[in-house]
């Protein structure tokens, strides 16, 4: 160790030092490698940088997050913070959305999967906890049907963008006190409820 930096480890300096350190405040969280961050609102833009799977290192505040254009292909649960307001996953390879991957994003309010063309099917539960979403887009997905209680407890959902599959029918909604919406929210194009 250098003779000067050891006199300054000892004695009072040391605890000024100390105490210096201990003030400074918490480093932020870094930003994801390729990704760029914004401050106000707390956003993360990653969108098409061949990403195949979510940035492991996303700070917990994120509000705003971007992966579009990416070559992502399995979603799963604990990936995203609970801040999330908006999520764009559009114009990636999604093929799997494992149970719970949006249970914990109650602030959620809107949800961009769109534009995953190997995005087949969907789990009867895939959007449970999704209390304030209100924009859905499963838009240009290999689609052919849904599971009759998909959209059960998305009660704020306002628009739901379904054009480009293969839906013919959609199941009715149960009535709001059976834990669906309270009318059908429209679709883009217009689809059939049954």
């Amino acid at each position: 160790m250098l003779p000067g930096l050891r006199s300054l480890l000892q004695g009072p300096a040391s605890a000024c030092l100390l105490l210096m350190l201990l003030a400074l405040p918490p480093a932020a969280p870094s930003c994801p490698m390729l990704c760029t961050c914004y401050a106000s609102p707390p956003t993360v833009s990653c969108q098409a940088n061949n990403f195949s799977s979510v940035p492991l290192s996303l700070p917990p505040s994120t509000q705003r997050l971007f992966l579009q254009n990416n070559l992502i292909r399995t979603l799963r649960p604990g990936t995203f913070g609970p801040n999330l307001l908006t999520l764009w996953l559009f114009s990636n390879n999604l093929s799997t959305i494992y149970p719970g991957t949006f249970r914990h994003l109650q602030a959620l309010e809107e949800l961009d999967l769109g534009d995953n063309r190997h995005l087949r099917s969907l789990e009867p539960n895939t959007f449970q906890g999704l209390e304030r979403l209100q924009s859905l887009h499963l838009y240009r997905c290999q689609l052919s049907s849904l599971p009759g209680n998909i959209f059960r407890g998305l009660v704020s959902l306002q628009y739901l963008y379904l054009q480009e599959n293969s839906l013919l029918h959609l199941q009715a909604p149960q009535p709001e006190g059976h834990g669906g919406f309270s009318h059908p929210p429209p679709t883009h194009p217009p689809t059939s409820w049954g």
